[in-house]
This record gives structure tokens, C-alpha cells and sequence, in this order.
């Protein structure tokens, strides 16, 4: 989203910026959201204190799947296009078969900008954790999304008061016909190349001769032909020799930065909250205090995404056989609903959802007794809070996807550090939640049941079956073996170590031979099916088989077949997050009561 704004400063006042910090500042917050430094940008992260490359910011994103959108959804409304991640990216491997996952990290991953010439952070895959909540003893499973902790890391050193940025993809730039001119990524490199040829030519030069043929060039060059690379190049002469003795990210900091006054007066402190093992069995992650909270503190802000109507996003449908045997969706049939909904706030009487992307919300479990945080409007113009759509019925609410409410999450009484935070989710999150574990019942099937990643614990250096050992032994069908990428490669080496972490899921395989060598490793061959199957593409002819002999046991991984995962399994809960009833505007009041009736006991 970087714009270029024109600056002119000397090297040592560009430099200057790093000496930002106030003595008269104390520093009670290390992280704020405010408004971007990229005009037009909405909001941002900022950074109170200096960081520097491999430190973690913030305390880990929950992310949530939303799975299968060109199926599932009903093609009205996504206001979520410009906050997700590329599911295998996330390390979403295969919930369901084809691509068409995404990954929505609300927190510090929502808010954090992209200013391609100062990236600054990179995003972690998230970690695996289902809370323990196994299908056969637990209610709760498949009511929380299983990926969480996903941090941010520090690539690039950041001043105090520094926005945080990260690489959205340079394919994210390139289909928005705004950002035709934008360097990308691979420009910057060419431009310091540029200008340090240039200065290499002019480096027994004075200073003026060096300013008057560096403004010469800039002059020839661009009227001659505009391009991306050279739109990265500096415009001044004192701009570029700060690009040249440090990068030309350094040109672009002191507008990345705002002063710690500031960021007090008009941000919000996004670092009270941080993930834990909830105090509530069953509950899997909760949210924790990171320092005494006074009564009435704003432990968090947030942005909300909105979803006018809940029908058009949320339901899964079931699945049928057509007269190709191809699988289709029966969009009159709902099966189940995306676990984004229990992220989401709503109302029983309305069908818009507000969906927070606030740092920490995704972890605040609900508790009646013991809730010690509520929900409040944020004030006009705060946090692009903006009360007039508090006068708007959901139908008025097409014209923008872009965030237009925000809640702020208050303490309702002193909170000590380390306590865990408790949101009241109202009578209708609780009475659904009661009725759901009175219908739950244990399913016999489901007692024995392991997941991928249980089986890869178990198995971690037991020998895998070859194809005629599973023929009558076979591993459950809700797991199958991929065989890592790399192994099809010509330059891979069997001694090459091998990342899975990286949103590499290889391709689906069978081992033909297996070998046991004099120092205990195991060697295998494989057959590799080296293009996925797809069910949806009716002219796919079938997957290219490749044998490879010499692939290490590490080579090898148990993955879930699609679709077989917790979060499809049938009858699993899902309600929103009550939105209280003195919060909510009549005008949001859409549903008739016998239509607020049928979609409580729906949900």
C-alpha cells in the first residue's frame, strides 16, 4: 500500500528520526494500533520501543480457515479479500481438496500494512493446537479453529514509533490497477543497484557536481520512459545518498515513524492481551492479562469486518454425485457453518455479523459469573469508528467493504496481570451452548480416532507400510502419506534436510520397497502421484505417477484426507458471540421474531 510522498531532508535529519524517544514518554504500552503512516491506508501497528531482526512482536495471531468459498459461498459479499492469507501459505494443509482456502489472522496480522521499499516483519505459520479436544470426549470439537500462535518476527531493524510492514506478495499489487506504476518487490534491488553504479562513476566528484548530474539523470531518464524500477529511485540527491550509504528503505523511515506523544494521544495499546491455556476445560486457548488492568482500562480496540447478511457467508453445503460422479454442492442443503462464526458478533434479531480483527479478542472465552471485560462503541472516529452506521439497516451496508465500526473491550474491574479475560457472550451464546451439550452424544466410531498429526507423533520413527502391507492392515481413512516435494527435484539430495513448515504439503504417495541400512535409517521407494486429483475438474485424466528409489524416512508424512477434519464434522457448534441488546440500533433489527426463533434453533 506504500504511496510516495515527496521528502526532503539532509542525511543527518533523515538519520535523526532513530533519536524520536521522549525521556518525558513513559513507556507503558510496546505496541500500538493507529492510524497508517500510507495515506489512505486505514490502520496500522506501531512499535513503542526499538526492535531489532528476530524478535517477536506482539503474542501470536489466532487464524481461522474459511474454507471453499467458490462452493459454499453465495458470491454476495467478501469483506474479507484484502485480509487473508493463501490457506497452504498458514500452513492449512488440506481441510478440504482444492486450493480455495484462506487464512484470516485477525489481530496484529489484519492491521500490519505492506510498504514494499521498508518490509520490516515477516508472518510465522501458526501452530497447530487443538486444544485436546478430542471428537469422542469433548463437545467442543470443531468449535475452535486449531491454528494459533501465529507470530510476527522482525526482519528489519525498527526505530520507536516505526510502522510495522509486511510483504503482502507482489501478485497482490499487480490485480489492483491503482498500484500500476508501484514498485514491486524485485524493483528495489535493480533501483540500489542503480544508484550504486551511479555513485561508483561520480565517487571523485564534488558534492555539487554529484547533485547536479544525479538531478540531470532523474530529469533524462524519466522522460524518456516511465517504469516501476525507476519510480524506485529516490528524487533528491540527499535522498539518494542516504539510499546509497545505508538503503533506500531508510529514505522512507522517517515517514514510517511517529513520535510516542503521538501514538498515546491517538492510538490504542493492542499489547494488554496475550494467549494462554484457558482456566475453563474444554475451552482450549484463553486470553491473559499482560500487566494490572485499573477498571475501565480499553484492553484492546478493534476493527469490525461486516456481513450484512450471515446467509450469504456462512453456511457449508452438503455435497452430491452428479452423472459424472463429479461432487457438487446442493446450495438448498445446509450441512454445517464456516468456524469463522464463532469469532463474529451478532445479534438474534439481526442478521449482520461483525466479524473483530483486534489484537487478543480471538482468545476471550465467554463466562457469565466471571466476566471482568464488555464491549462498548468506540468513540466517533476512532478506529475508523464512524456512528452514523449506527443509523444504517443492514441492507445500506453494500456500499463498502471497508471497516466502518469498531468496539473497544473495557475492564470492568481491576485486573491483575496474568488473570485470564472473561466476555459475557449473552443468554442466546449460552443457551445454544447448553442445548448443544444435551444433544451431544459420544459416537462409538470416534473413540479411536487419530488425526494426521497424532499419527505422526505416534509413528515419528516407526517404519511406514509398503502398498501390499496396507492391503490388509490398512491405516485409517481418515489419513493418507504425501511424500515431500523436494524428493522430485533434480538438484535434491537424500541427504538434504527437509522443511514441512514452510506451506509445503508434497504430493500424495505410497511406499513400493522398504529398506532398513547397517546404521538403522530407514530407505524407501515410492510412487508419487505428482498432480493432485481433483473431484471438481471434470477433464482431469488422472495424476502422473513417478518412482523415486533413496527417499529418507523424514520424506514421509501422515496428512489428513480433506474434508475429514474436526471442522466438518456434523452437528458441530457453532453460534455467535452476542452483541449486547443496549448496543445494538433498531435499525440493525431485520428479523421477524418467528424468523429470530428459526435461526437460534438452526444455529
Amino acid at each position: 500500500m506504500l504511496t510516495r510522498t515527496k521528502w526532503t531532508m539532509t542525511a543527518i535529519q533523515l538519520l535523526s528520526i532513530f533519536s524520536i524517544v521522549s525521556v518525558a514518554v513513559a513507556i507503558e504500552c510496546d505496541l500500538y494500533m493507529a492510524e497508517s503512516t500510507i495515506p489512505n491506508a486505514g490502520l496500522g501497528i506501531f512499535s513503542a520501543i526499538e526492535r531489532n531482526p528476530g524478535d517477536n512482536v506482539g503474542h501470536g495471531d489466532i487464524c481461522i480457515p474459511i474454507l471453499d468459498l467458490n462452493n459454499y459461498h453465495k458470491k454476495v459479499w467478501n469483506p474479507f479479500n484484502d485480509y487473508v492469507w493463501a490457506g497452504e501459505v498458514m500452513g492449512m494443509k488440506l481441510e478440504i481438496e482444492s486450493a480455495d482456502k484462506e487464512a484470516l489472522c485477525p489481530g496484529l496480522d489484519c492491521a500490519i500494512n505492506c510498504n514494499l521499499a521498508l518490509i520490516n516483519v515477516a508472518k510465522a505459520n501458526p501452530i497447530y493446537d487443538d486444544g485436546h479436544l478430542h471428537r469422542y470426549l469433548h463437545p467442543g470439537a470443531g468449535a475452535i479453529t486449531p491454528y494459533h500462535n501465529g507470530t510476527t518476527v522482525v526482519t528489519r531493524t525498527i526505530p520507536a514509533g516505526g510502522e510495522l510492514f509486511k510483504f503482502y506478495g507482489d501478485a497482490w499489487f499487480n490485480t489492483r490497477p491503482v498500484f500500476n506504476s508501484l514498485p514491486l518487490s524485485h524493483d528495489y534491488p535493480w533501483a540500489q543497484h542503480l544508484l550504486n553504479s551511479f555513485f561508483a562513476r561520480v565517487q571523485h566528484k564534488d558534492k555539487a557536481f554529484k547533485s547536479s548530474a544525479y538531478d540531470e539523470l532523474m530529469v533524462s531518464i524519466r522522460s524518456i520512459w516511465n517504469s516501476r524500477t525507476l519510480n524506485a529511485l529516490p528524487t533528491t540527491f540527499d535522498e539518494a545518498t542516504v539510499a546509497f550509504e545505508h538503503d533506500i528503505g531508510m529514505v522512507y523511515q522517517p515517514n514510517a515513524t511517529r513520535s510516542l506523544q503521538w501514538l498515546e494521544k491517538h492510538g490504542k495499546c493492542v499489547d494488554h492481551v496475550s494467549p494462554g491455556q484457558s482456566t475453563i476445560e474444554g475451552a482450549g486457548h484463553g486470553a491473559f492479562a499482560t500487566r494490572d488492568l485499573p477498571k475501565g482500562t480499553v484492553i484492546t480496540g478493534s476493527p469490525l469486518h461486516h456481513i450484512p447478511i450471515k446467509e450469504n457467508f456462512m453456511p457449508m453445503f452438503r455435497a452430491f454425485h452428479n452423472q459424472d460422479d463429479v461432487d457438487e454442492k446442493l446450495k438448498s442443503e445446509v450441512a454445517g457453518q464456516q468456524v469463522l462464526l464463532n469469532y463474529c458478533l451478532g445479534h438474534p434479531e439481526s442478521t449482520l455479523l461483525l466479524c473483530p480483527y483486534g489484537a487478543g479478542v480471538g482468545y476471550i472465552n465467554h463466562n457469565q459469573t466471571l466476566a471482568n471485560v464488555k464491549v462498548i462503541w468506540a468513540k466517533n472516529g476512532q478506529f475508523s469508528h464512524d456512528a452514523t452506521w449506527l443509523k444504517k439497516g443492514p441492507d445500506e451496508m453494500f456500499t463498502t467493504q471497508s471497516a466502518r465500526l469498531a468496539l473497544d473491550y473495557v475492564a470492568t474491574r481491576d485486573i491483575a496481570s496474568g488473570e485470564e479475560l472473561f466476555l459475557d457472550y449473552g443468554d442466546a451464546w449460552e443457551e445454544a451452548w447448553n442445548s448443544h451439550i444435551e444433544k451431544w452424544k459420544q459416537d462409538s466410531l470416534a473413540e479411536n480416532y487419530l488425526g494426521a498429526r497424532n499419527w505422526n507423533e505416534v509413528m515419528a520413527s516407526s517404519p511406514i507400510r509398503t502398498f501390499k502391507e496396507v492391503w490388509y492392515d490398512p491405516y485409517p481413512q481418515n489419513v493418507h502419506l504425501r511424500c515431500h516435494v523436494d524428493i522430485i527435484e533434480d538438484e535434491w539430495e537424500p541427504s538434504s534436510k527437509l522443511d514441512w513448515d514452510a506451506g509445503e504439503y508434497g504430493f500424495e504417495c505410497e511406499v513400493t520397497e522398504r529398506r532398513i541400512e547397517a546404521d538403522g535409517n530407514q530407505i524407501y521407494s515410492v510412487r508419487v502421484l505428482t498432480e493432485e486429483i481433483d473431484r471438481w475438474d471434470t477433464e482431469f485424466e488422472g495424476p502422473e505417477l513417478l518412482d523415486v528409489d533413496n527417499v529418507p524416512r523424514d520424506a514421509i508424512r501422515f496428512f489428513d484426507v480433506p474434508f475429514s477434519s474436526d471442522l466438518f464434522m456434523e452437528g458441530t457448534f457453532r453460534h455467535f458471540i452476542g452483541l449486547p441488546d443496549h448496543l445494538v440500533p433498531n435499525e440493525w433489527k431485520n428479523l421477524p421474531k418467528e424468523a429470530k426463533n428459526r435461526q437460534n434453533t438452526e444455529l
